[in-house]
């Protein structure tokens, strides 16, 4: 039986998270303090046990389309205990979730698959590949030597910090004229950085003389992953710089762009990454057309 979870079945919930994901508890209940909402979950109970087997959450967002923003949802913590797996248990859901939003009025339903093989098994539940991004990977001195011609940012990383309404603002100035971008409001974005800092990541930011850019970083001994990096070009050498300076023992750095980004256009590789659905059935032929410079993108570390 599909619905929305009972107040009661929250560290059920709780429970079917770690065990489906093996996250901390603290990430467990970091997501359920702060972003879980009731009716933006389904969840399969099990009649037998009368506990929930599988669920999914639904985050709104929004997508960019004609100089508007199209009312989207991003599939989230998708998963289903494992054994109840293989019995088309979260086909179900995923459909009912599409239904559940077209009678809302929200457009689209967006995902990003955890492994490549479930590109094949969410398109057969109706999703279309509409998001790329390109992957570079770079070693400090590689680094260093982009920075070589940068912007030289006078006073200390405080004094040059932004806060996170002006990141959240940044980011979607920089995005919205972009087909296809996906949005996230504050309350989202405020999110994806305390689960990310939860994690152990730092959000890099930069902003002088009207120029700005952040990064979203997480150190894995010495390697540094960057999932995401918005900045205007001239400015990306300063940025870059900054990220050197917050992460001094560092020798490897994993960069997850934007296709369109062009600093690092000759470097690293494009990837598929997410995958969308037009909630009516009908092919969204306005986003998954886009390609090379005028690629869509979706973003924010919440995969």
């Amino acid at each position: 039986m599909i619905l929305f979870p009972q107040d009661s079945m929250k560290s059920d919930l709780m429970r079917l998270w770690r065990a489906c994901f093996g996250d901390s508890d603290e990430t467990v209940r970091y997501f359920f303090d702060h972003r879980y909402a009731p009716d933006h979950c389904l969840c399969y109970v099990d009649e037998a046990i009368r506990r929930p087997v599988a669920m999914l959450h639904l985050l709104p967002a929004g997508v960019s389309e004609d100089g508007g923003l199209a009312p989207a949802q991003y599939l989230y913590a998708a998963c289903t205990r494992e054994d109840y797996r293989r019995q088309g248990i979260m086909a179900s859901l995923i459909e009912t979730a599409r239904r559940l939003g077209r009678s809302r009025g929200v457009k689209y339903t967006l995902t990003v698959p955890a492994e490549p093989h479930l590109f094949r098994y969410y398109s057969k539940q109706g999703f279309y590949r509409g998001y790329q991004v390109r992957m570079v990977y770079m070693d400090r001195a590689d680094l260093r030597y982009l920075c070589r011609n940068r912007i030289v940012v006078p006073g200390t990383p405080r004094d040059t910090m932004m806060k996170l309404s002006e990141v959240c603002e940044f980011r979607r100035h920089m995005l919205v004229d972009r087909e296809g971008y996906v949005n996230w409001d504050l309350p989202a974005f405020r999110y994806a950085v305390g689960s990310h800092e939860q994690e152990g990541g730092h959000v890099v930011t930069l902003t002088y003389q009207g120029d700005s850019g952040y990064a979203f970083c997480h150190p894995e001994g010495d390697t540094v992953r960057v999932s995401e990096f918005i900045v205007r070009d001239y400015f990306a050498s300063a940025l870059l710089k900054r990220i050197l300076q917050s992460y001094p023992k560092a020798q490897r750095f994993i960069f997850r762009l934007p296709v369109c980004d062009s600093f690092f256009e000759k470097y690293g590789e494009v990837l598929d990454f997410a995958m969308i659905s037009r909630n009516d059935g009908k092919n969204p032929v306005s986003v998954i057309t886009l390609e090379g410079s005028r690629a869509p993108y979706l973003g924010l570390p919440l995969d």
